[in-house]
């Protein structure tokens, strides 16, 4: 048996396996604060997949929303027992971390900073964290949890970015643990000293300021005498979000190292989190002795089913770190996920096998990701889809989009379609070119067409002939632009296109008409993408316009007026991408009769999530 599946306890709380679905905000309350029925979809989704223990956020206190469930009031408790059904249905444990709310109760959130908290206020929140866990306990839950991580209240205090206080709580890291220390000791008073508690902090806050590696190992001890039961160790604070939820530009495991150190520190058990999102690397943290459970967020939200697959060894949907939409802070909606388009969606978009479509021909031309997401969703649903695919590989824009640095993992959006698609049968030809004639000739019940899109060229006098590119063949064949180059549009494909050229030692200009570089990119992918650019020497022209080009010579519009660029050996013009659906024209003109359906960028050029998610909604809606 793989070390995974070996059961484990936090305290008095027996585990079943290794495998912990760690609190997320999501965004799936009502207004009030009330658990709902896709919360509740959304847990059992990851309870029947096999997680061991989920860690569900909870509000003590401070105005109630629906970023998580509140927990501050007997009124709330039915929908949390209703959380705990599911979850013991499953052999699942469920634990509340507390987790205020924002500007606690409405305050000024000045007034929260460690410096400016009365001893008064302090004591309301002690005793807020620890009836916050009595509820816990009351109601049925199986432990708490402690949000000292990513500048809570807890985590203010024991930063010396945030605390700068000089009485008993602030001061030493000693001092500054105090707080932290109370609110351990109250919970174990009010709970139960035998109620398990997990502890969760960052192992450092990687900003100038915040709290270091050095410190935290000084602490951490300190934790464990109060009667923490185990630590789950994150990472970073709201100043180093990038690292928080790091993206794919960030190694995987980054943040092990850190979280070895601690575990040498303490004897109680330690979860690893942070980029651990494949049962290899999950199973050589275990093995390796650096923690005693593992903590898979994102993994979890890409399959919700990661526990059971890691242990049969069926197709794993993989995270890829592109955080388009599980980060979804700054909008507060609910989150969602790239490689999942059930995530959020459990009570609506069901794959339940439809018997209308057994034995109905559906032809899906094109096998990029829509395609693929589109004839696998429709085979589990009982249908026996035909792919053709024009190219001699399926995959479509997925093979570009995995070429830029740090974008290896895109290459995990075809790998699982193409593994769910050889289980369920589904035939996909290659080196098909996909005409209404052959369309006639097959003969099929419905036809969808997925057959992307192609880069737009906007009206600029001169974007033909020799040293002219488009984004698609910088990227395929980089050295076709060496030497000065410049890139058209700033979007995501031109950041792409500028600094895998820059990093092949191109000096890159990017002229882009907006405000911004990179917009519509993650924030915290953007992070890294600005830091590469940098590094590349990449310049970056912001509300410019291209007049014209003439080879070596721009001519550019921006607020000063028109100005020459010169000395430019290539243009790669990245302003966007277009449609290609000329076959559904021609086959609606040609067999009128044909249902046809359009999806993914064939339909409306987009982000990968735009593609999945459209191909999900296709599928449920046939």
């Amino acid at each position: 048996m793989s070390i995974l599946f070996t059961p484990g306890k936090i305290g008095q709380m027996e585990l079943k396996n290794r495998i912990i679905f760690p609190s997320m905000c999501n965004f799936y309350c009502d207004e009030k604060g009330f658990v709902t029925d896709r919360l509740r979809a959304f847990v059992e989704a990851r309870a029947a997949g096999g997680a061991a223990l989920i860690i569900m956020p909870g509000s003590p206190h401070g105005a109630p929303g629906p970023g998580r469930p509140a927990l501050s009031d007997p009124v709330y408790y039915d929908g949390w027992r209703s959380l705990r059904d599911i979850c013991h249905r499953y052999g699942c444990k469920l634990a509340v971390q507390i987790h205020p709310a924002k500007a606690q109760a409405g305050r000024d959130p000045s007034l929260l900073l460690p410096d400016h908290m009365e001893q008064e206020y302090i004591d309301l929140v002690v005793d807020s964290y620890a009836r916050c866990a009595a509820a816990a306990r009351e109601i049925g839950l199986d432990g708490a949890e402690i949000h000292g991580a990513h500048a809570h209240e807890v985590a203010q205090f024991m930063s010396p970015y945030y605390n700068h206080r000089q009485d008993a709580y602030g001061g030493s890291p000693e001092k500054r643990c105090k707080l932290a220390i109370d609110v351990v000791k109250a919970i174990k008073a009010k709970a139960g000293a035998d109620f398990p508690l997990i502890f969760r902090l960052s192992s450092s806050e990687r900003f100038p300021g915040g709290r270091t590696l050095e410190e935290t190992v000084r602490i951490v001890p300190l934790l464990e005498q109060a009667g923490v039961d185990a630590l789950h160790v994150s990472t970073g604070m709201p100043l180093s979000e990038e690292y928080i939820s790091a993206p794919m530009d960030v190694p995987d495991g980054f943040n092990l190292p850190q979280i070895a150190r601690i575990k040498e520190t303490v004897s109680i058990p330690v979860i690893a989190v942070d980029r651990i999102n494949t049962p290899q690397l999950a199973r050589q943290v275990l093995e390796q002795g650096l923690a005693d459970f593992i903590a898979i967020g994102r993994g979890q939200l890409a399959d919700p089913d990661f526990a059971r697959k890691a242990e049969t060894g069926e197709p794993l949907c993989l995270c890829l770190g592109c955080n388009q939409g599980c980060r979804k802070s700054v909008t507060k909606k609910a989150i969602y996920c790239v490689q999942n388009p059930r995530t959020g969606r459990e009570n609506t978009l069901r794959f339940t096998p439809g018997p209308h479509l057994k034995g109905k021909k559906i032809l899906i031309v094109g096998a990029g990701v829509a395609g693929l997401e589109t004839a696998v969703d429709l085979a589990l649903r009982g249908a026996s889809p035909m792919v053709w695919e024009r190219r001699n590989n399926p995959g479509g824009l997925m093979e570009l989009a995995q070429l830029p640095p740090a974008k290896a993992p895109m290459s995990r959006m075809v790998e699982y379609r193409l593994a769910m698609a050889r289980k369920l049968g589904i035939t996909i030809q290659t080196g098909m070119e996909a005409t209404a004639e052959k369309i006639r000739q097959y003969q099929p019940d419905l036809l969808i067409i997925a057959t992307g899109s192609t880069p737009a060229l906007p009206p600029i006098p001169g974007l033909e002939g020799a040293g002219i590119l488009t984004g698609d063949q910088a990227l395929q064949n980089p050295s076709l632009a060496t030497g000065r180059v410049a890139v058209l549009g700033g979007g995501l494909v031109g950041t792409e296109v500028a600094e895998t050229l820059a990093a092949r030692g191109a000096l890159v200009t990017v002229v882009e008409m907006g405000q911004t570089i990179g917009a519509g990119l993650n924030k915290n992918r953007m992070v890294f993408v600005r830091r590469r650019l940098e590094e590349g020497h990449v310049t970056l022209l912001t509300q410019t316009r291209v007049v014209s080009v003439a080879l070596p010579e721009l001519t550019v519009e921006d607020q000063n007026g028109l100005r020459t660029l010169t000395g430019f050996d290539a243009v790669v013009v990245a302003a966007g991408r277009k449609p290609d659906n000329q076959l559904a024209a021609a086959v609606r003109q040609e067999l009128p009769e044909l249902p046809v359906y359009l999806v993914g960028d064939a339909n409306q050029p987009g982000m990968a999530m735009d593609a999945v998610t459209g191909g999900a909604l296709l599928a449920a809606s046939l």
